[in-house]
């Protein structure tokens, strides 16, 4: 009989410690979710740390040109080229911004803002219908009521300078080959390009 109590109390012992093993494991156990919960925040961090990156830039831009109608993107070594149809800012012959562009303006004045500096450079670009001194005027009135409209909306004006560049860089023949009117190409002409620095 005097063995028994030793048994019974050699189970006890190991009950307890089974049960004082399985709350040994509870702190490592919190410190590790402690540790995600740190990572998933640090990864939340992550986007905005590289905010002013390149490949950031490009995938901004390309969500934008996604998202809107009359958007398209091409870049080169130094910039990323934003252009916006013209017969989507603009009634015909005015400069006037319409208001059904202005949510798309106000996406492109929110990528300009969160880069880093940089000046963007607003082009304003005409078909050749008219006198090529009656584009560059237009041209250039069209990319100066675009830049009005982004400082009005919280871009910073020393950001942004602009160009009236007329019919001087069509994108697409004014005239098919044959010499009769290209109304599809004109339409792409007439355009304002929004050109961000790569390097911010």
């Amino acid at each position: 009989m005097a063995g028994h109590p030793g048994a019974s109390t050699l189970l006890a012992a190991a009950l307890l410690a089974a049960a004082g093993g399985s709350f040994a494991q509870e702190p490592p156990y919190k410190a590790e979710i402690l540790d995600l919960k740190a990572t998933i925040l640090d990864l939340k961090g992550f986007p905005s740390d590289t905010g002013a990156g390149v490949s950031d830039l490009t995938a901004r831009v390309d969500g934008l040109a996604a998202r809107h109608e009359g958007l398209s993107v091409r870049q080169d070594k130094n910039a990323v080229t934003v252009s916006m149809l013209g017969d989507v800012l603009f009634d015909f012959d005015k400069a006037a911004i319409r208001p059904a562009a202005e949510p798309t303006l106000q996406d492109i004045a929110s990528l300009i803002k969160s880069g880093s500096g940089g000046k963007v450079v607003i082009e304003g670009h005409t078909d050749s219908k008219g006198s090529a001194s009656y584009n560059k005027d237009l041209s250039l009135r069209r990319a100066k009521a675009v830049a009005q409209w982004l400082a009005s909306h919280g871009v910073d004006p020393s950001r942004l300078s602009t160009k009236g560049l007329g019919d001087t860089q069509p994108v697409q023949p004014n005239k098919l080959a044959n010499g009769a009117d290209n109304p599809q190409g004109r339409a792409q002409n007439r355009r304002v390009e929004f050109v961000l620095p790569k390097k911010q």
